[in-house]
């Protein structure tokens, strides 16, 4: 299983945020806005037999203008990476639709947003996109490719989820409180049904 950590990619350029003359972000790399192009490269290794670079990714999302906002726009990179890949895709806000897609072989990016008034975000503390890539009605793998050392000690996310190497457990519960301020919350993957 492939593991890609955004934070490894500091030499790989990627601006985002275009739609904003003078953002910091038009001048960022991978390691800054790169978590959704490292969920997308996970994916596909786990879902098919194609491999996609972090640098080709980059390529298509600005081809596809899913770089105009800080971070990657999901909705539109999304669709193009399924169709690249002959996947099914869709998009949800259930955390139970999210796991039955894993309890069927599939793979989901979330789209998790952060700390809020109230809450703090385990995943991160701004809008972040994590890999799912398997899910009970009691726990989820999680693959972070923002994962560090000491990442979930911090205040208000210790005892929060279980780690062992690149990956992190953590309950539906979490997940659904990670991404309730974000629509969709979920992008689902899966292997097209043959007939």
């Amino acid at each position: 299983m492939k593991y890609l950590n955004q934070l490894n990619y500091p030499d790989i350029p990627y601006p985002t945020d275009l739609s904003s003359p003078g953002s910091p972000m038009i001048g960022a790399s991978i390691r800054e806005a790169g978590c959704g192009l490292c969920c997308l490269a996970m994916m596909a290794d786990r879902l098919t037999v194609q491999s996609l670079s972090l640098r080709r990714l980059v390529s298509l999302s600005r081809k596809h203008q899913a770089n105009l906002h800080p971070g990657t726009d999901m909705e539109i990179l999304g669709p193009v990476i399924a169709e690249l890949l002959d996947l099914d895709y869709s998009v949800t806000n259930s955390v139970k639709t999210a796991i039955n897609c894993l309890k069927r072989g599939g793979i989901v990016i979330a789209n998790t947003g952060g700390d809020r008034e109230g809450y703090t975000g385990v995943f991160s503390h701004g809008g972040h996109f994590i890999l799912l890539l398997s899910g009970t009605g009691r726990d989820v793998c999680v693959l972070d490719p923002s994962n560090k050392p000491g990442k979930y000690d911090e205040p208000g996310r210790e005892g929060r989820v279980r780690t062992d190497g690149p990956f992190v457990w953590c309950s539906p519960e979490l997940l659904a409180q990670e991404t309730d301020n974000r629509d969709p919350g979920f992008y689902l993957f899966s292997r097209k049904i043959p007939g």
